[in-house]
């Protein structure tokens, strides 16, 4: 659907045999070595979602401010202004939790819990932006032309890869100890 320059394919490596020479990491680990880079991961996909809701919103705070519907911006209007509002709130509450993610991450303390938290937020919160943009761009938001319709197309996968929602939230509901 989106992402329309990444390749997306299905390899098999059937009798597949690696020299000693070229193994990376301890024969039969693998898992866990995946396992062990999965908050890296998160981390980096919590980047992308940020920064990508916040291009989303300074692409579509220009369309509010020159758009005009009855006589004025459609930025003008409460309704429109308060999901503005809205949206710049919540942008900068994930930026500064992913800050602080980073900082933890770079000093060796980013908790699996945490990367789960910054990866469910930011990603659903991008696509939460992503829908709300389109709305506000009305018809021209549905069309592919209009860089909106195209970052809504590639939201959708981020709340997927690295890890589902759900299961960001069974890890995090795990380091409750319920």
């Amino acid at each position: 659907m989106g992402l329309k320059a990444n390749d997306t394919a299905e390899l098999f490596f059937d009798d597949c045999r690696v020299p000693a020479d070229n193994l990376i990491g301890t024969e039969n680990q693998g898992f866990y070595h995946l396992m062990a880079n999965l908050p890296r991961e998160r981390l980096g996909i919590a980047v992308a979602a940020v920064a990508a809701a916040e291009k989303l919103l300074a692409l579509t705070l220009d369309y509010a401010r020159s758009r005009e519907a009855f006589g004025r911006p459609i930025g003008r209007f409460q309704h429109n202004r308060f999901l503005l509002a809205e949206l710049d709130t919540e942008v900068t509450i994930a930026r500064t939790f992913l800050n602080h993610c980073v900082r933890e991450f770079d000093a060796g303390r980013l908790s699996v819990v945490d990367a789960a938290k910054v990866k469910w937020w930011t990603t659903e919160l991008q696509n939460r932006v992503a829908d709300r943009c389109v709305q506000l761009h009305g018809g021209y938001g549905y069309m592919a032309e209009y860089p909106v319709a195209r970052a809504w197309l590639d939201s959708r996968v981020q709340t997927i890869y690295g890890g589902t929602t759900e299961i960001m939230k069974e890890i995090i509901g795990r380091g409750l100890e319920l």
